[in-house]
């Protein structure tokens, strides 16, 4: 039936309407999208996660020196690195308030890993970039930087070997000081360089070379700490991949001997401290080596040793997934050993990349390895320990966290001291 043009008329008027309301649907989803788009980048523009990290720190009169790396994001002393981190050193008080901050800043990306006093300042040990190629190459220069006591650069000096070198502990002598680490070939290099490898150079304090050794293949060993008893040197690091390693030199640089662990993580090993006539190394020990290098799991790992390098003990700590010891002290008799349990979080990795989930730790051994005690920080981001000193009455942890629980947000990092006491009772954090 034809429509009469009244109602042709109404017809168009409701589509006419309908049109309207679809456009003003249509403008307001666009409206909506670019503000999305908007709130989307602006977002990501505020979203540069903060860098501030700690690797070591020491007890000085007046407070504290720290060392580690930051984009100083939310530094008062020093301008933005929005592309690099650099090389860090800070001074605390006793109330942790920052008295100074230097940053490191020539070259790429650097890091401190070690610090210490001397008469004329302080010496602080690390590693730099200094061209395009090395950050390409992920490889640095072994970085020495002398400090006065206000914080001030006095003097730096590069040291680069077989391509690949850094400096992870620095240890005072009457007459200078002493710098191990390691120097290895760059990666998809192909060779051995007889001079590579783990690495202990003694200088006098104008940074002039004193004497110096090497030891292991110039692809993967290193030393990661050591200490001086006496007359000798004592190192702890890594051989080859999951072989922990512990050395014996003279001051004047000549081997006694050197021993391996088997199988450490591809850390080996990282600490080591003397109680009356015995040596505790720190680390992390692989229980299920002939599993893929996905599928290995760690447990935190110390190990009792004489003055021979003889092993006389161990004992292994986990708590439902991998753990590993980054530092070991001693309290009197007793052993406080820090570090960090570890997981993949499922959520957040990939295909091509495992987010690992870290959650500091603080264990309490007596010298025949007996556990003591033990606490876990279970904060809703990342905790990392890596270094602890003892106090009159406890421990104070220092490392890096995201955590909302120890002030941070969840996404940046930022340098934090715990305050454990001797029952291992957390009691503060700054």
């Amino acid at each position: 039936m034809k429509k009469n043009k009244k109602e042709l008329k109404v017809e168009q008027k409701k589509l006419v309407k309908w049109l309207r309301v679809i456009i003003v649907l249509c403008i307001a989803i666009i409206v909506i999208e670019v503000c999305y788009i908007g709130i989307s980048y602006y977002n990501r523009t505020k979203s540069v996660v903060y860098t501030d990290t700690l690797n070591s720190f020491k007890e000085i009169d007046d407070g504290y020196l720290v060392v580690g790396n930051s984009d100083f994001k939310n530094s008062e002393f020093n301008s933005y690195e929005k592309d690099y981190n650099k090389a860090k050193f800070a001074k605390y008080n006793s109330d942790f308030e920052v008295k100074f901050e230097s940053a490191y800043t020539k070259g790429y990306s650097s890091y401190f890993s070690d610090v210490i006093e001397y008469n004329d300042g302080f010496i602080a040990v690390g590693g730099a970039q200094y061209d395009e190629q090395q950050v390409e190459d992920n490889a640095t220069d072994g970085l020495i930087v002398l400090y006065d006591k206000n914080g001030k650069q006095v003097d730096t000096k590069s040291v680069q070997i077989a391509g690949d070198t850094t400096f992870n502990k620095v240890l005072l002598v009457d007459d200078g000081f002493i710098v191990v680490g390691q120097s290895i070939l760059q990666n998809m290099v192909i060779g051995n360089d007889p001079d590579g490898g783990a690495l202990i150079i003694k200088y006098d304090f104008d940074l002039k070379e004193v004497w110096r050794d090497n030891y292991g293949g110039s692809k993967s060993a290193i030393f990661n700490d050591a200490i001086i008893d006496g007359e000798y040197l004592y190192l702890v690091g890594k051989d080859a991949t999951r072989y922990g390693m512990i050395a014996k030199y003279t001051l004047d640089g000549e081997q006694v001997f050197v021993k391996t662990y088997e199988y450490t993580d591809t850390v080996g090993f990282s600490s080591i401290v003397k109680v009356g006539d015995e040596f505790f190394v720190a680390g992390s020990k692989t229980i299920n080596i002939d599993a893929k290098d996905e599928d290995k799991v760690t447990e935190g790992l110390v190990v009792k040793y004489n003055s021979d390098g003889e092993v006389l003990d161990e004992v292994t700590f986990s708590r439902n997934n991998a753990a590993r010891f980054n530092k070991i002290v001693n309290d009197g008799d007793d052993l406080i050993v820090v570090g960090h349990t570890y997981k993949k979080d499922e959520e957040k990795s990939t295909d091509t990349y495992n987010y690992l989930d870290y959650r500091g730790i603080i264990v309490k051994f007596n010298t025949d390895l007996e556990k003591l005690g033990n606490n876990k920080e279970n904060g809703s981001g990342v905790d990392y320990f890596s270094d602890v000193i003892v106090t009159d009455d406890g421990y104070l942890v220092g490392g890096a966290s995201s955590s909302k629980e120890l002030g941070s947000n969840n996404k940046d990092y930022r340098t934090y001291f715990l305050k454990y006491n001797k029952d291992l009772e957390r009691e503060f954090y700054k």
